[in-house]
């Protein structure tokens, strides 16, 4: 099973492969770049490296769009090349069988130095996912006839109002770190959640994938936290609803369901929304507040600043493991 970042792009979902994703960040104010191929909305100065932004929508040759404040940028990696990719939004990491995978349609009227950006067709619950070849978004020629966007569209985002600009530069500043923070720690990958409410971040390494919440079938004779099975692909995945251990009231409605590894088994846990994956440098973790008892900061590792709030990590081995999320079937 191979993981993919799955994202939109104007409400179309695609994928990569999650293994040439370095990191995630929110869309921030670019540079234009001069003598670039049309595709290239301009560059970003990434902790140092000048690093290419490519507008996705011009490279899969659909009309010009306007940059949104929504909007968010996937940084790629091959081959030693690395390149920036402008998306909607970001919203799973899914694990995707190779039996799920068709290879691309081919049409006989494309000539023949089409650049085919397509590595598959996903089936991905009820829908279809158009998987996109890295290599070839990073190294194929600009398919011949492609002309460049509107003279407005060559400066980033030149309809924006004032405020959209501020929020645009305040990105592009931090994203201009020193390179010597990389190099005192890894940096964590984080997925960032949200339930009843209030977010939360979990490590990727605990996370198998994400997937719609679907057709829940109560199991009877269970504990209340367990919420019931769901078929996902074929398996039936126990869900386990973990609000009850961080002290959140049960009326928010779950839309997605967070499937983590649980020694050689899986379990599921309802969630609000899944908003982001965050790529986070160890020093922005803070210490829980040595005066803080609530019950729920009994699972948390830390907290983090997220937009204008705070984010709790959540321990979601302390979790499983003592959490009490078993189910005894012989009981």
């Amino acid at each position: 099973m191979i993981p993919y970042l799955l994202f939109e792009l104007d409400g179309v979902r695609y994928g990569v492969e999650a293994g040439s994703v370095l990191e995630i960040a929110w869309l921030p104010e670019l540079t234009p770049a001069e003598e670039a191929p049309p595709y290239i909305a301009g560059m970003v100065n990434l902790r140092g490296r000048i690093v290419p932004v490519m507008d996705l929508a011009l490279r899969l040759g659909h009309p010009p769009r306007r940059c949104r404040l929504g909007d968010s940028i996937v940084l790629l990696q091959q081959d030693g090349t690395i390149l920036a990719m402008i998306v909607s939004a970001v919203t799973d990491v899914v694990g995707i069988p190779a039996t799920e995978i068709e290879p691309p349609l081919h049409f006989d009227d494309l000539p023949r130095e089409h650049a085919i950006f397509l590595a598959g067709n996903a089936k991905v619950g009820d829908g279809i996912i158009m998987l996109l070849d890295v290599t070839q978004l990073i190294h194929a020629p600009t398919p011949p006839g492609a002309s460049p966007p509107d003279e407005a569209l060559a400066y980033f985002s030149p309809d924006a109002t004032a405020e959209e600009r501020q929020v645009f530069h305040t990105r592009a500043h931090n994203l201009i770190q020193a390179e010597t923070d990389l190099e005192t720690a890894e940096r964590i990958p984080l997925s960032i959640i949200q339930i009843g409410g209030e977010y939360f971040g979990v490590e990727l390494e605990v996370v198998r994938e994400f997937a719609h919440l679907r057709r829940v079938t109560p199991v009877p004779c269970c504990p209340p936290h367990i919420a019931g099975n769901m078929n996902l692909r074929g398996d039936i995945l126990t869900l386990a609803d973990i609000r009850g251990l961080l002290n959140i009231p049960t009326g928010s409605v779950a839309a997605e369901v967070m499937v983590v590894e649980a020694g050689e088994a899986s379990i599921g846990v309802p969630v609000d929304q899944v908003l982001e994956v965050l790529y986070l440098h160890p020093a922005d973790i803070a210490p829980l507040p040595a005066a803080a008892h609530e019950e729920k900061h009994e699972y948390c590792k830390g907290v983090t600043h997220y937009g204008e709030g705070m984010v709790s990590l959540l321990d979601m081995r302390k979790i499983l493991a003592q959490g009490g999320l078993e189910v005894d079937e012989e009981a």
